[in-house]
C-alpha cells in the first residue's frame, strides 16, 4: 500500500478562476431569470427560450447581449475551468509500504507485517535486522523480531 497525495501544478489558479467566473455568470443569469419572473410562469421551459431572445443590459457593460451568450460563457468557463482543475493535479507517492517476513526469536513463528521503507531505512536495515519490541502472534510474548525477508 502506498500513502500518496495530490500535488497541484501550475495552472491551477487559473483553473479554478475560470471554474469561480462560470460559476458567478450562470448564477447572474438565473438572478436575471428570477427576477423576470421566468421560473413562476406555467411553463418554465418556453419561459427561459423567450427569454434568451430578449436583449437585456444584463451586467451594466452596456452591450444590451441576450442570456443566451452570458449562458454560454458561463458553461464554457466553468467546463474548461473544471479540466483544467482535475487534469493540473498529479499524485505523489508519499511512503511506499514494504511488507516484511518477521520472526520471533523464541518460537520460531514467522508472520508478515507492513512497514513503511522509510521506516525501515530509519532503524539501519539492512545491517539491522532485528525491530523495537512486538507482541509474538503466536506465543504472546514480548520480543525483538528479527527480519527475515521483505518484499515490496
Amino acid at each position: 500500500m502506498r500513502l500518496t497525495i495530490l500535488k497541484k501544478k501550475s495552472y491551477y489558479a487559473l483553473g479554478l478562476t475560470l471554474a469561480i467566473l462560470g460559476i458567478i455568470v450562470l448564477l447572474v443569469v438565473v438572478w436575471r431569470w428570477w427576477a423576470t419572473d421566468v421560473f413562476s410562469s406555467p411553463d418554465i421551459i418556453s419561459a427561459i427560450n423567450s427569454s434568451f431572445g430578449n436583449e437585456d443590459e444584463l451586467l451594466g457593460l452596456g452591450l444590451g447581449l441576450s442570456l443566451l451568450p452570458y449562458t454560454i460563457i458561463g458553461i464554457i468557463c466553468l467546463v474548461v475551468g473544471s479540466v483544467i482543475l482535475v487534469l493540473r493535479r498529479e499524485r505523489v507517492t508519499v511512503t511506499e509500504e514494504v511488507t516484511t517476513l518477521l520472526e520471533c526469536p523464541l518460537c520460531k513463528h514467522r508472520w508478515e507485517e507492513s512497514k513503511s521503507r522509510t521506516h525501515l531505512e530509519s532503524i539501519g536495515y539492512p545491517t539491522v535486522r532485528t525491530l523495537s519490541r512486538h507482541r509474538c502472534p503466536k506465543c504472546a510474548k514480548f520480543i525483538r523480531p528479527k527480519i527475515v525477508a521483505t518484499k515490496k
